[in-house]
């Protein structure tokens, strides 16, 4: 709660996953009510890649979250994510 993640699959298709599966494209001012809750945007970037880290900067900003960035690469990711969100 509070927190929404986002993967290295998220950042790339966030305009078509996120942005028109939400309705975003055609009702923007929804993005306040959908993301009213959240606190923080968490980025557990599978692959070191600067081009999107960038891009989940421009999401944060769109959003309008702070942005953290995780290295997380792609193994035991279920269990990095439950060892994390117990932490916190």
């Amino acid at each position: 709660p509070g927190t929404f993640f986002l993967t290295d699959f998220l950042v790339r298709g966030f305009r078509g996953t996120v942005w028109h599966g939400l309705g975003l494209d055609r009702y923007p001012q929804l993005k306040d009510e959908y993301f009213r809750n959240y606190r923080r945007l968490v980025y557990m970037t599978q692959s070191d890649t600067g081009e999107l880290v960038e891009k989940a900067q421009v999401i944060a900003q769109l959003l309008e979250l702070p942005l953290e960035v995780r290295p997380t690469g792609y193994g035991l990711l279920e269990e990095r994510l439950k060892a994390w969100m117990d932490r916190h």
